[in-house]
C-alpha cells in the first residue's frame, strides 16, 4: 500500500505539471505579444515572426508536453525509489525545461518552422518558474508536517509495537517518507515492561492499547517485532477490527538475504511467499514469447545448413548425426538434449579411461584435446554449431536461450546445497558462463555467475547477454 499511495502521489503530480506546463504557454504567447506592443516599431522587426493563432500552435504544444515528460521522467523526476531535497527537485525541473528550449529551438529550424524565439524562451522560462514554485510549495509543506504534523488533516499517524533496534530502524524509515503523510505517533512495547523503557515517545505496552487509542489519533499500527511476540498478533489485530485501524505486520523476520518477499491470495486466504528465483508474470510471458519466435526462426533459417553438416557428420564418422542426452532441467526435471554429434560413438563408456585428465575442478568434464572428438566436431564445437539443435529444445520450452548451461544428472548429485539454487530457472543455450569465458574459469567461478544471473534476473540483462554472445561465438573463445 505505501508504493501505490507514492505511485499515486506520483500520478497526481505529474498531472499537475502537465495542467501547469499547458497553462504557461498562453502566459508565454500573451508575453511575447505584449512585449511587441511595448517597442518601438523599428525594434520590433527583431521579434519576427509574428504570433499565430492560439490554436495554430496546439500540436506544438502537445509534443512539447510530451517530449518534456520523457525527459523530466529519464532525469528521475518521479522515480519512486529516491527522496529528494526540494532544491534537487528544482534543479531537475529546471534542467527538463532547459531540455525542452533545446527542443522547440531544434525543432523549429529543422522544420523551418515559424516559432518566435522569444516565444520559446518564455514558454520554457515560465514553465521552469512555474513548476519549481510548485515544488517549493510542496516542500514548505513537507516542513511543516515533520514540525507540526497535527496540523494537517491528511497525516496518517502511525503506532509501532516494538522497541528494538528494528522496530526504531522501522520509524527512521517511515519519517523519511513524511512527505506522503506519514508520521510516527510513538512506540508500544512488547513486553509489558513500558513504563520501564526510556524515551518520551515509548507511550505504553500492548496492554494499553486501549487506553492509548482512546487518548491519540491513530490511523495504523505496525508490528515490528520477532518471532516470539507472534502470540500478540491476534490480540492486537482484533483491537484493530473492533477500532476499524489497519493493521501491518513487518514480515522481516525471517532472515533471507537474497529471497523476494510477496503476498499472495489463494482464494481468501493470504500466503506469505518467498522466492529466490525470478517471479516476474508478465516479464516471463514475455521471455517464454521471444523464446518461440526466435527459436521458430532459427530453426527455419539454420535448416538447410544442418542437412549439409548431418551429412558432412554421417560421412566422416560412424553413428548418429543427432546426439541425445539426458539433462535436468527446471528445478531438476529430466529432458533429451539435443546437439549435432561432435563425438565417437561409445564416447560416454569411454570417460572413465581420461577422467583423471579433466582440467575443470568441481563435478564437470573438459578437456582441451578430448580424444573422444571426432576432427568435424572439433570445428563443430569450436563455432559451437553442434549446439544448434537445441532451438528445438527451446521450442518445446525444455530450455530458454538464455540460462543457465543444462547439467548432467550426475553432475547435479555432486553439487553443493548453494549450487543446487542453479536449477531454479530454465537451461539456456547461453548465459553469463558462456560470454564470460566459457572453460577458462573453474567450476566455482561458474556456479556463482549463474547465481549472479539468477539474482539479477531481467529482460534487459537477457538482451545484453544475448548481444555478447555473437562476438563469443564467432571467435570461438573458450570454447573446447
Amino acid at each position: 500500500m505505501f508504493r501505490e499511495h507514492a505511485k499515486l502521489q506520483n500520478r497526481l503530480q505529474f498531472a499537475i505539471d502537465v495542467a501547469v506546463s499547458l497553462a504557461v504557454f498562453p502566459l508565454a504567447a500573451w508575453s511575447r505579444s505584449y512585449v511587441a506592443a511595448m517597442l518601438p516599431w523599428d525594434l520590433n522587426r527583431f521579434l519576427n515572426p509574428e504570433l499565430l493563432p492560439l490554436h495554430e500552435y496546439f500540436w506544438i504544444i502537445g509534443l512539447s508536453i510530451c517530449f518534456w515528460a520523457m525527459a523530466a521522467s529519464s532525469l528521475g523526476l518521479y522515480r519512486i525509489s529516491m527522496r529528494r531535497s526540494g532544491g534537487k527537485k528544482v534543479r531537475i525541473v529546471v534542467e527538463s525545461s532547459i531540455l525542452l528550449w533545446l527542443f522547440l529551438g531544434f525543432l523549429s529550424f529543422v522544420l523551418k518552422l515559424d516559432l518566435s524565439r522569444l516565444l520559446i524562451t518564455a514558454f520554457a522560462a515560465y514553465q521552469a518558474i512555474a513548476l519549481g514554485a510548485v515544488r517549493l510549495l510542496l516542500h514548505l509543506r513537507l516542513k511543516l508536517r515533520k514540525n507540526r504534523p497535527s496540523a494537517l488533516q491528511d497525516v496518517r499517524n502511525i503506532l509501532i509495537i516494538g522497541t528494538s533496534e528494528k522496530a526504531r530502524s522501522m520509524g527512521d524509515l517511515i519519517s523519511r517518507y513524511s512527505e506522503w503523510g506519514l508520521h510516527v505517533l510513538g512506540y508500544i512495547t512488547v513486553d509489558g515492561n513500558g513504563d520501564s523503557e526510556n524515551g518520551s515517545d515509548v507511550l505504553g505496552s500492548v496492554s494499553d492499547l486501549y487506553g492509548i487509542i482512546d487518548n491519540n489519533i491513530v490511523d495504523e499500527i505496525i508490528f515490528v517485532g520477532d518471532r516470539n511476540g507472534f502470540d500478540l498478533i491476534d490480540t492486537v489485530l482484533e483491537i484493530c477490527k473492533e477500532q476499524g485501524i489497519r493493521f501491518r505486520v513487518a514480515a522481516d523476520f525471517f532472515p533471507a538475504r537474497v529471497t523476494k518477499l510477496s503476498m499472495e491470495f489463494l482464494e481468501n486466504i493470504p500466503i506469505l511467499t518467498f522466492s529466490s528465483s525470478p517471479e516476474h508474470a508478465w516479464s516471463l510471458l514475455i521471455k517464454r514469447t521471444v523464446d518461440i519466435i526466435v527459436s521458430s526462426i532459427m530453426l527455419v533459417i539454420l535448416s538447410p545448413f544442418m542437412l549439409i553438416i548431418g551429412l558432412v557428420v554421417k560421412l566422416t564418422s560412424k553413428g548418429p548425426v543427432i546426439y541425445r542426452q539426458v539433462r535436468c532441467g527446471l528445478y531438476g526435471r529430466k529432458f533429451v538434449l539435443y546437439k549435432i554429434r561432435s563425438m565417437r560413438v561409445g564416447a560416454e563408456d569411454a570417460l572413465w579411461e581420461i577422467r583423471h585428465l579433466n582440467e575443470m575442478d568441481g563435478p564437470v568434464f573438459k578437456m582441451r584435446n578430448d580424444p573422444r572428438v571426432t576432427p568435424v566436431g572439433r570445428f563443430l564445437r569450436k563455432s559451437s554449431i553442434d549446439e544448434w539443435p537445441q532451438f528445438w529444445n527451446v521450442l518445446k520450452g525444455d530450455m530458454s536461450l538464455v540460462g543457465p548451461r543444462a547439467p548432467l544428472p550426475d553432475e547435479v548429485k555432486e553439487y553443493t546445497r548453494w549450487q543446487r539454487r542453479r536449477l531454479s530457472v530454465k537451461p539456456g543455450i547461453t548465459c553469463l558462463w558462456q560470454i564470460s569465458g566459457r572453460n577458462e574459469i573453474d567450476f566455482h567461478e561458474w556456479m556463482k555467475l549463474d547465481l549472479h544471473y539468477i539474482d539479477n534476473w531481467s529482460l534487459l540483462l537477457d538482451f545484453k547477454i544475448l548481444l555478447r554472445t555473437f562476438p563469443v561465438v564467432l571467435f570461438g573463445k573458450g570454447a573446447r
